[in-house]
């Protein structure tokens, strides 16, 4: 019997993408990786964690301007100033707390630059989408059970009511190469990751939030975007990505969780190398089937001068110089 477990978007990503990296991650129930009975496996490589701890420090900070109520007790040079130095404060922490390398990281001056302009940029994107309202709270726990062998639960990042606009549920992001994104979204994102939250909101009030989106710090409203030369388009950017959803995404979500947690109950864990989800593993190295995949395709072909070409193609006129060819020459 696997130990209580709660599944986070973020477990089912995991599981989904590879089911042994989210063992190995993770842990589960009784099964030994080597630190005792249901924990994860030791990492091979420790990894410089600078770029987690940006989004951290934004994050926060923005939970406290929206948990604290800041924005009603505070004017605005003074919302300013104290935002920046719960930024500050908590960089510092972050630091302290996490593992850096500073051969890879941005120099400090560089990381608490991205901070404060992130920061500021969240306020100037609530500010052109309303985000504040009667409720308005960030780091919202939510948690429901789709049936009773599937708890699952999220954190959304923050969730906004208001009277025009109804609820929306925002999920902050830090990436630095949205535009890279498919369908509008960031790189490295999945709307699913929303609709998770949307999930959550509709088992316990029995309707879906009205808006879901991303908002991405570097990319605030108003921003100018600049093309692949770095030159202004004459747009700007709003900030958000909208996310549609409907009662249908949520049920697929709700199916693959049930889905998701019997295989777990069954301990079925094995390795599904790909190279889109072993890039930001920490056990890449250690994997023997990623490793075994990657000698397969470092391997040459047999024959690689195999391959079928149509007789027919030497008839066409490109092939006779202007003659025919003819066993000798004369």
């Amino acid at each position: 019997m696997a130990k209580p477990f709660t599944l986070y978007w973020s477990s089912l990503a995991l599981f989904e993408g590879c089911p042994q990296q989210f063992l190995w991650s993770k842990g589960w129930g009784t099964i030994d990786l080597g630190r005792g009975p249901g924990r994860g496996k030791q990492r091979p490589v420790k990894k410089s964690e600078h770029h987690a701890v940006l989004g951290t420090v934004i994050q926060y900070v923005i939970e406290r301007f929206y948990n604290d109520e800041l924005w009603r007790t505070l004017p605005p040079q003074q919302l300013r100033d104290t935002l920046l130095d719960i930024a500050e404060q908590s960089l510092k922490l972050e630091i302290a707390r996490r593992f850096v390398d500073w051969r890879l990281a941005p120099p400090m001056e560089e990381l608490r630059q991205i901070i404060r302009d992130g920061v500021m940029g969240y306020m100037r994107t609530l500010k052109a989408h309303m985000l504040l309202g009667p409720y308005a709270r960030a780091e919202v726990e939510m948690l429901g059970y789709v049936d009773q062998d599937t708890p699952i639960g999220g954190r959304a990042d923050m969730i906004i009511r208001r009277d025009d606009t109804g609820v929306t549920i925002l999920d902050g992001k830090n990436s630095k190469r949205y535009k890279d994104g498919k369908n509008g979204y960031a790189t490295y994102t999945d709307p699913d990751q929303l609709r998770w939250y949307a999930l959550l909101y509709y088992m316990d009030k029995q309707v879906l939030p009205d808006r879901l989106a991303f908002v991405y710090f570097r990319y605030p409203a108003g921003m100018p975007i600049l093309d692949e030369e770095g030159q202004p388009t004459g747009e700007t950017e709003t900030g958000v990505t909208w996310v549609p959803c409907t009662l249908e995404d949520v049920k697929g979500l709700a199916q693959r969780a049930v889905k998701a947690r019997q295989a777990m109950e069954k301990e079925l864990f094995e390795a599904t190398p790909h190279w889109k989800q072993c890039k930001f593993c920490d056990f890449e190295t250690i994997c023997q089937q990623r490793q075994d995949q990657k000698e397969s395709n470092r391997r040459p072909s047999k024959d690689p001068l195999k391959g079928k070409l149509d007789p027919k193609l030497f008839e066409s006129d490109l092939f006779t110089f202007g003659g025919p060819i003819t066993d000798s020459a004369e």
